[in-house]
């Protein structure tokens, strides 16, 4: 049975900008993002995208150019012979109170119940304190990457500590399946 792992999208699989990756011309796809998610598929990880893109709701991200976004990264996955098992986006702004939008846990516990998956042992890696927090009030073994918006040694002071800290998400996916960790 194959295990689901978690991954934010700026940061994390692409260059984030400010103020936001608001069309297909800015995604910068990491060059390491394609052999990531090749060893992680491997591995046996369903690989579900979760991602706060609050750019749609302020007007700045046309919902068309985020479209664009997930099938450019599809593609990227298609090459090595696989497919992200679905992304989830929540558009909605900072500070409404939405069950989706990280830090709180909604987009995983959807997919959860879409799929009917177990969590136990599940991954989620992110590159800021919201992943973090949202994969650990999923259950989840979070794992934070330096590729995006925190510096290192910037998350001692979360209320959620990650389970370990990698430069860029392959390392993160080497460590999974290399040190065994699936």
């Amino acid at each position: 049975m194959r295990k689901p792992l978690f991954l934010d999208r700026d940061g994390v699989l692409n260059v984030d900008v400010t103020p936001y990756v608001s069309r297909i011309e800015q995604l910068e796809i990491f060059p390491y993002t394609a052999e990531a998610l090749r060893l992680l598929n491997q591995a046996g990880f369903d690989l579900f995208v979760v991602s706060n893109q609050q750019g749609v709701s302020k007007g700045i991200t046309p919902p068309e150019e985020l479209s664009k976004m997930t099938e450019a990264l599809q593609d990227v996955c298609r090459e090595q012979g696989f497919e992200i098992r679905k992304f989830y986006y929540c558009t909605a702004l900072k500070g409404e109170d939405h069950s989706w939008r990280k830090p709180a846990p909604g987009m995983i516990m959807a997919a959860r119940d879409e799929f009917n998956l177990d969590l136990n042992g599940a991954f989620l890696i992110g590159d800021k304190w919201s992943d973090i927090e949202a994969g650990a009030r999923a259950g989840l073994r979070t794992l934070l990457v330096y590729s995006g918006v925190t510096a290192p040694g910037e998350e001692t002071n979360w209320k959620h500590q990650p389970e370990s800290a990698f430069p860029t998400v392959l390392e993160a996916a080497q460590w999974i399946v290399g040190e065994g960790r699936s």
